[in-house]
């Protein structure tokens, strides 16, 4: 068998490409400014290559930066996720006491209502010399309105 002509026929239709779009006048000025920029570029840096040598150094390091400060990001989320992880059980525990403590202390609060309010009924408008005034008067708990 011979050679394959796809190769060929592939950079003959590109180069047949090329040459029908500059036939347009706009891509062609176009592509001739592009070209000559990117000469004079070639020749500034070649004549200078410490510049590009310097321009390449400091991506260098801003990418380098900017991996640093992700790795350091992502170090810090995994510890706070890990620190989540750890308290998590405690917290629940934490909350079981409270709402635990809460439970009892509702009873209790209602047992001393219950005694103030019984107290309270079997005390006198006149109050309790000991206390002032103002503070006898606070601490008397209307009964029922008839």
């Amino acid at each position: 068998m011979g050679s394959s002509k796809f190769g060929r026929y592939v950079l003959g239709g590109a180069l047949l490409g090329a040459a029908v779009s500059m036939l347009d006048r706009a891509t062609r000025q176009h592509t001739m400014t592009t070209a000559r920029t990117s000469y004079e570029k070639a020749l500034y840096y070649k004549e200078n290559p410490d510049i590009i040598k310097n321009e390449f150094q400091l991506k260098k390091e801003k990418v380098q930066t900017l991996v640093d400060q992700v790795k350091g990001d992502v170090n810090y989320i995994k510890s706070q996720v890990d620190e989540i992880k750890t308290l998590t059980p405690q917290v629940k525990e934490m909350f079981a006491d409270t709402k635990e403590a809460i439970a009892d202390s509702k009873s209790e609060y209602e047992h001393i209502i219950e005694d103030n309010s019984t107290a309270a009924s079997s005390v006198s408008t006149d109050g309790d010399g000991s206390l002032p005034p103002m503070i006898q008067k606070k601490n008397v708990i209307p009964l029922e309105k008839k």
